[in-house]
């Protein structure tokens, strides 16, 4: 590989020429609005593609368990401050018996309610 005059770099670049597809992963913390059996209701800065799998980490009695779930709608919201956000309504795709049993507990502690209010994931 040529490296070009004033290039200050310790390792060499290499340039692509085309089209090259890759993948970002990246992590969110998002407050959970509400959640039930079926599905939950986040709330985040960055809007999710309706339609889109992702994977969503749940963290409740100090585990972390994995599910996968189903982007179903976004909705743009914006505080009385000005800022913009989106709720975001998932599906779950698959559910693990901690998870379920997470929120059989808050319905149970709620009065067996069709969602948890204020509940963290």
């Amino acid at each position: 590989m040529k490296r070009r005059l004033g290039d200050r770099r310790n390792r060499p670049r290499f340039e692509i020429v085309g089209e090259l597809w890759g993948t970002l992963e990246t992590v969110l913390r998002l407050p959970l609005k509400n959640v039930g059996i079926g599905g939950a209701l986040f709330e985040s800065h960055v809007p999710l593609a309706a339609e889109s799998i992702h994977r969503l980490t749940w963290k409740c009695e100090d585990r972390d368990t994995a599910v996968q779930v189903r982007v179903r709608h976004v909705r743009a919201v914006e505080s009385a401050d000005g800022e913009r956000s989106y709720l975001i309504g998932i599906e779950f795709l698959s559910l693990n018996p901690v998870i379920v049993g997470q929120i059989d507990k808050w319905l149970v502690e709620r009065g067996g309610g069709a969602s948890v209010e204020g509940g963290r994931a």
